[in-house]
């Protein structure tokens, strides 16, 4: 039996006043249905009363949404359900529908950005269990990085000690009996031959030791206060280099194409051409190095203001942060700068600023980030 349309509007004014039971109950009596099969009827026509309240041209301003799908990002979806049906004089049902509508809009359109995040987050636990057998190291949960097994570098220098010691007694003794035979004094020699390079292996573990406790007791106790500033690391003898290099390609480039000049070939117009673009890509290199020395940043609880010259350019809140990268630049041949390097990234996956910074702001940036439940992809290994 079909519904005449007052039992349709009735139907769905029972749905807008959140009585769905009435409603089952209705269209299984109206239509000689089952239970099941009214049920699966009023849910199908509960989609379409949602469809139809999101699309209507419901007076909510701007600001209004803003607040609304602030409440839906903390989580308070009833805060705003309760917030529609007081000041915008929505039924309790066209409220709910309205928010879950704007809530689902919300999460797709954070999808994507949460995409990077993703990707960062992936690359680091990469890392991390690529790092996580590192021979000689140990991870720290204090730092959130991996340290140098110290106890066993001690443990091995005392047994350099001991043989050192060893050696050097053996060879006291042969002393007085150098010009008996020719045996004594190969021994000899064979002696001092080990205990040189095992004296300088010594001494190097030694200092590597102490200067890493003293290193590592720095870092412990640095305190995270609310309010520091960091500034970048101004790396003179990089911009010094570069400088160098940068005149060094000038000069070749000016040889080459005065001996292009007088002689010309496709050899020489080739070699030219590999020369300006490295002279190009030099000079980018240089410029970038310069700029991204003139940063520095405010940081005040949730509040980051990042300066250029020392006058700030952007002020952003730990919210409107999607992910911080800290990590170290190539210098080819397997090498990498012992200083980190970090960009934050907005919500679009813009880079707000790049800085090569000091570890110790390294340290205490990544402890202000996770306290504030910034998303951090760490590559950086300080050791």
């Amino acid at each position: 039996m079909e519904l005449l349309e007052k039992d349709e509007e009735y139907i769905i004014s029972l749905l807008k006043q959140g009585k769905k039971v009435e409603a089952i109950i209705f269209v299984k009596d109206k239509k000689g249905m089952t239970l099941k099969e009214a049920k699966e009827y009023v849910d199908k026509k509960i989609n379409n009363v949602n469809n139809e309240c999101y699309e209507e041209n419901i007076s909510i301003s701007k600001e209004d949404e803003e607040y609304i799908s602030s409440l839906i990002n903390e989580n308070k979806k009833l805060q705003a359900v309760a917030f529609l049906h007081k000041n915008k004089n929505m039924t309790l049902l066209e409220a709910r529908n309205y928010v879950n509508k704007l809530s689902l809009y919300k999460e797709k359109d954070m999808s994507d950005s949460n995409n990077y995040s993703i990707n960062l987050d992936i690359n680091n636990n990469s890392k991390f269990k690529e790092n996580k057998q590192r021979k000689g190291y140990i991870f720290d949960k204090n730092l959130n990085n991996f340290v140098p097994y110290l106890a066993r570098q001690k443990k091995t220098n005392k047994v350099i000690f001991y043989i050192l010691l060893i050696l050097v007694v053996i060879s006291l003794i042969q002393l007085p009996f150098l010009d008996r035979t020719l045996y004594n004094q190969i021994f000899f020699l064979f002696s001092l031959a080990f205990i040189i390079p095992l004296f300088v292996i010594w001494i190097a573990v030694a200092l590597n030791i102490y200067f890493t406790e003293k290193k590592l007791k720095g870092l412990e106790e640095f305190e995270l206060t609310n309010e520091f500033e960091v500034k970048s690391l101004r790396k003179n003898f990089t911009v010094f280099f570069n400088i160098l290099f940068f005149s060094f390609l000038i000069f070749v480039l000016y040889i080459q194409i005065k001996i292009l000049l007088k002689h010309f070939s496709y050899k020489g117009l080739f070699s030219s051409t590999v020369l300006l673009v490295a002279m190009i890509y030099n000079f980018y290199v240089f410029f970038k190095e310069l700029k991204n020395r003139e940063y520095s940043l405010n940081i005040n609880g949730k509040n980051i203001g990042i300066l250029y010259k020392n006058n700030e350019i952007n002020l952003i809140k730990m919210n409107s942060i999607d992910c911080v990268k800290f990590y170290s630049k190539k210098l080819g041949k397997g090498r990498k700068e012992s200083n980190p390097t970090m960009q934050i990234f907005d919500k679009e996956q813009k880079i707000l600023v790049e800085m090569t910074i000091s570890i110790k702001d390294y340290y205490l940036l990544k402890k202000h980030f996770i306290k504030y439940d910034v998303k951090v992809a760490d590559n950086f290994i300080i050791f």
